[in-house]
């Protein structure tokens, strides 16, 4: 398959920061995906008085309301952990008019050029691509299994899938699928509940790299090397990682890294 230029994409960069170094990776973003679409900062506005100096920045501001302003039920009163798909829902309800829609989390890096890192996955339709998919079965005892909940719904766990989303791609159906099941109640740590709630409904979910039964043939360990399996879904090594967090991008070339924590502020 050819690359798909007619595709309408956004790249948001989600995040509470105004340093350098969040600039320059929106200006970085901006240059490589200038024929894809359009790159925006999703800025969380922190406190009364917050005012982000993001001047030459697309932005779209959000504050702690969208916990509540969306009518979903979210993990708690914050943010992390769990609900920071909020935002990028709140977002596509003011924007639907893109095919897909690219969530990147500001301490996420990429060893190579982001703009052919794009259009790698710009020929395939897939609803959902993220990093370490698992089945319940392969990591029983991570802790966020139980938080996907409803009233009236029981998916069992051996049913359940769960994800890694410092980065992903998800499509305009599969949102529109997210906001209605929010709306009726679904709640859950979005690395249960999107996967899950996505594939139980017949969507396509990938994993960009890594090791597993959602990674396509020929991309085993292209975008992030695996971590170490244990039972307890803990990414404790790899380039796609919960912690310990990376000082800089590392030196394997064309991977994804995560946390990368560049302290310029």
């Amino acid at each position: 398959m050819g690359k798909n230029t007619s595709l309408k994409q956004s790249f948001l960069i989600l995040t509470n920061k105004t340093s350098l170094s969040l600039i320059q990776k929106y200006h970085k973003l901006f240059t490589a995906t200038q024929n894809m679409g359009d790159t925006v900062v999703l800025y969380h506005l922190l406190g009364d008085n917050s005012n982000p100096n993001l001047e030459d920045v697309n932005t779209h501001i959000f504050d702690d309301e969208v916990l509540s302003s969306l009518n979903y039920f979210p993990l708690g009163f914050t943010l992390v952990p769990g609900s920071n798909h909020f935002p990028l829902l709140k977002f596509y309800l003011s924007h639907p008019h893109y095919d897909y829609y690219w969530c990147i989390e500001d301490d996420v890096e990429f060893s190579g050029d982001w703009k052919s890192f794009f259009e790698d996955f710009s020929s395939i339709d897939t609803d959902f691509i993220s990093s370490h998919i698992r089945r319940y079965k392969e990591e029983p005892e991570w802790p966020w299994w139980p938080t996907l909940a409803h009233p009236y719904t029981v998916i069992p766990q051996e049913q359940r899938i769960r994800s890694f989303n410092p980065i992903y791609r998800i499509s305009r159906q599969a949102l529109e699928l997210l906001h209605k099941a929010l709306l009726s109640k679904w709640c859950g740590h979005h690395e249960v509940l999107i996967p899950t709630l996505l594939y139980e409904s017949g969507f396509s979910i990938q994993d960009f790299g890594g090791k597993g039964e959602f990674v396509p043939e020929g991309l085993e360990n292209k975008f992030y090397s695996e971590n170490t399996p244990n039972k307890r879904g803990i990414l404790s090594d790899g380039t796609m990682r919960w912690r310990p967090v990376f000082e800089k991008t590392g030196n394997l070339k064309n991977k994804l890294y995560h946390p990368v924590k560049i302290t310029d502020e």
